[in-house]
């Protein structure tokens, strides 16, 4: 028998410690979130919630940018001294919330007390999360989506379990908090044997490149600077999405729709479906999210005529498939940017902004549909949010310039560009040089970086010169059927989106 390659077994070994630390992470948060604001009993105290989980991501924001401009900065000991005070942290403000604040007698001390402990919780996400991305953004483009399936829907699951046990009396209240602190104790194991699964890779932020630690130049994608990464279109469906999130989980309902054993089994099923399939793709989740999300609106009556809860379940099943598809995008702009942990903390902070504007929306239909009962008032909300949302992907679809990962128009017209050089170099040249180092060599490094197939670099130049499907059909003298293979395959291996995503990997080549 022959020995599994030592890549492959590093990949494996990496993906599973990142979709366990996912799981890990997100199930004890949410546990604790659950407790916590149970136990404290304050008013508003999901949007309260909500204020301090950004806040702590500025904060840690603020700790990143500092960080990266150090040279002799480290990533490991960043995370393994902001997830260790983060869990310190959760402990402390757990112990707050159980033991001292209810011995308080003055009402307003009890308050100061319970916002303190409350705020202490919350300092553990930010630096487990982004330390997580970035365990993520050491994975190969294969194991990215799986391992981001993997870990949220566990993530899902476990807190579903858990749930049930709670509600049942199985725990008690500081029995689900200690569990919560346990299961984040294990995402920030898991997310330290991810960052130094790597024997003697450099981690430090300037060891390979100016701008790119070594560990993370060897993931196998051309990096692109921060501002091409973080567009103003990744910016707006991240926020929107995570603002769809924030109301569905936060207003839209009074009952949890995935505390129930019936979400257990159908969010199981699904871990189980994300381990088998091996081509699972963003465009997958996220239109099955959408489906999913809008079944469960506006068929609410019907599902439930047909089976009481379907509704709640339906929904809440598109709300952890976008919570995957949240996931990803923080994960893919973490992997194509120069400045990996910058991006992991932008990318999250945005998220956790549009998650709190979410709950200010459900705050607000209440408010602004007072003659409405609180369920009407929601279903209406309901509705308008996610029809500005199918709206903004419409938007979005007709303008690629945006550069929304996986929502761009698979072939926007774009014309080629004619080769500019400077007048001595033009003199120098022949029209054959000028063609290779404009066009074949940067191709040509693209597709040794990938492992194009010989066709598939040819499809690769054609479509940086912005041919039409037309004439690579004429030039190559195929079908439209292969040449549309071919590009599929192109996209897949480079981990593009758009064709425009092509064309500027091959000017940054070439620059």
């Amino acid at each position: 028998m022959h020995a599994e390659p030592a890549i492959v077994r590093g990949g494996r070994h990496a993906m599973f410690c990142a979709a366990l630390g996912l799981a890990l992470m997100f199930s004890g948060i949410w546990l604790g979130d659950a407790e916590t604001l149970s136990a404290a009993g304050l008013p508003f105290g999901t949007l309260v919630m909500r204020v301090f989980s950004v806040a702590s991501y500025a904060l840690f924001l603020a700790v990143a940018l500092w960080y990266a401009k150090r040279d002799d900065g480290d990533l490991r000991r960043l995370f393994a001294v902001s997830c260790a005070a983060g869990v310190l942290c959760f402990a402390a403000g757990a112990a707050l919330v159980l033991f001292a604040a209810p011995g308080v007698e003055d009402a307003d001390a009890r308050t100061a007390l319970l916002l303190c402990a409350l705020f202490l919780t919350k300092m553990v996400g930010a630096p487990v999360s982004v330390g997580l991305t970035c365990v993520f953004a050491l994975l190969d483009r294969t194991s990215v989506m799986r391992a981001c399936a993997l870990g949220m829907l566990g993530a899902f699951a476990s807190y579903s379990l858990a749930s049930q046990l709670v509600r049942e009396g199985s725990l008690l209240e500081s029995g689900a908090m200690a569990l919560a602190g346990l299961l984040l104790v294990g995402s920030t194991v898991c997310c330290m044997i991810g960052l130094g699964g790597r024997a003697g890779t450099a981690f430090r932020m300037r060891s390979a490149s100016p701008r790119i630690p070594a560990a993370f130049a060897m993931s196998g994608v051309v990096k692109r600077p921060l501002g091409k990464v973080l567009t103003p279109g990744f910016v707006v469906v991240v926020v929107f999405s995570a603002l769809m999130l924030g109301f569905l989980r936060n207003g839209a309902s009074e009952a949890d729709p995935h505390a129930n054993l019936a979400s257990f089994v159908v969010l199981a099923a699904l871990v189980v479906v994300a381990a088998l399939w091996r081509g699972l793709r963003s465009e997958h989740v996220f239109f099955g999210a959408l489906l999913c999300t809008v079944a469960g609106i506006l068929l609410e009556p019907a599902l439930d005529v047909f089976l009481p809860g379907l509704a709640l379940l339906v929904g809440g099943l598109g709300t952890a498939l976008f919570e995957v598809v949240m996931w990803s995008l923080v994960v893919w702009a973490a992997r194509n940017s120069e400045q990996t942990l910058e991006a992991a903390a932008l990318a999250r902070f945005v998220a956790v902004c549009g998650h709190l504007l979410g709950t200010l929306v459900a705050l607000g239909a209440r408010v602004l549909l007072p003659s409405l009962a609180p369920f009407e008032a929601m279903h209406a909300a309901e509705l308008v949010v996610v029809f500005a949302y199918v709206v903004l992907l419409i938007v979005l679809l007709k303008f690629p310039q945006l550069q929304v990962p996986f929502m761009t128009a698979a072939m926007p017209a774009v014309e080629p560009e004619a080769p500019s050089f400077a007048e001595g170099e033009r003199a120098e040249m022949s029209v054959e040089d000028a063609e290779r180092r404009y066009w074949t060599d940067p191709c040509d490094a693209i597709a040794r970086t990938y492992q194009l197939t010989p066709r598939e670099r040819e499809v690769l130049e054609l479509l940086a010169r912005g041919r039409d499907m037309p004439f690579m059909e004429g030039a190559l003298v195929v079908s439209r059927n292969t040449v549309k293979m071919h590009i599929r395959h192109i996209y897949t291996k480079l981990d593009v989106h758009s064709k425009q995503d092509l064309i500027d990997m091959v000017e940054e080549i070439r620059e």
